[in-house]
């Protein structure tokens, strides 16, 4: 297959998309871009508060907006020009995903969910002091993403079970719309920049 102009990341939350999204921008000595935090700077509000005020077709919306700003960008260049990491809802967008196939391959970042959702509990807080503002509170917990607003999340395995029901049903639509699929390991970030950069077809042609 032949690479367009950007690197497009898919995948559920917390699998590694802004992480190895960086890492590889930084190795082809590109610009790295996150929609989630294109539409937090463009609409003055982080994406977990504007999906709780609008909703996921609200939220959509603002990432189709900021997508069109990219492919606006990046039409005439040439590959590899930039790395992309959209939001976890992005398979539900089929205008955003028509928009970012303009100037993208997409690489569904396969991450392993169980790992994803051990980084939410990790993160999440009972401790006021450690609660950050702009995300959310349900139940006992803090620090949780707009996915928890869908559930009585009393636990940490309630919150385990939360995301683990966004998440699994999100793969079988990042198989569909992904052109190449990078299974990261449970290994250091440096190994899995290196497969996903591996994963890059035709690179010697792109210098």
């Amino acid at each position: 297959m032949t690479q367009k102009q950007c690197i497009v990341l898919i995948g559920a939350q917390h699998v590694g998309k802004t992480t190895l999204g960086k890492g590889l921008a930084e190795k082809l000595g590109v610009p790295f871009f996150d929609t989630d935090q294109m539409v937090t700077k463009t609409y003055g509000k982080h994406i977990t508060v504007f999906s709780y005020e609008r909703g996921s077709e609200g939220y959509n919306w603002a990432e189709t907006e900021v997508s069109k700003t990219l492919v606006e960008r990046f039409n005439d260049a040439k590959p590899i020009a930039a790395v992309i990491a959209t939001g976890s809802g992005f398979h539900h967008d089929e205008t955003g995903i028509a928009e970012l196939r303009k100037i993208g391959t997409f690489y569904w970042i396969d991450g392993d969910l169980e790992l994803g959702a051990q980084r939410i509990l990790n993160e999440a807080t009972t401790n006021e002091s450690e609660k950050i503002p702009y995300l959310m509170t349900y139940g006992r917990f803090s620090n949780l993403y707009s996915y928890a607003v869908r559930d009585k999340v009393e636990t940490l395995e309630d919150l385990r079970k939360s995301y683990m029901k966004i998440s699994v049903p999100s793969r079988e639509h990042y198989a569909k719309i992904a052109d190449i699929t990078v299974k990261p390991q449970d290994a250091p970030k440096e190994e899995n920049i290196e497969l996903l950069y591996n994963s890059i077809p035709l690179k010697s042609e792109l210098k």
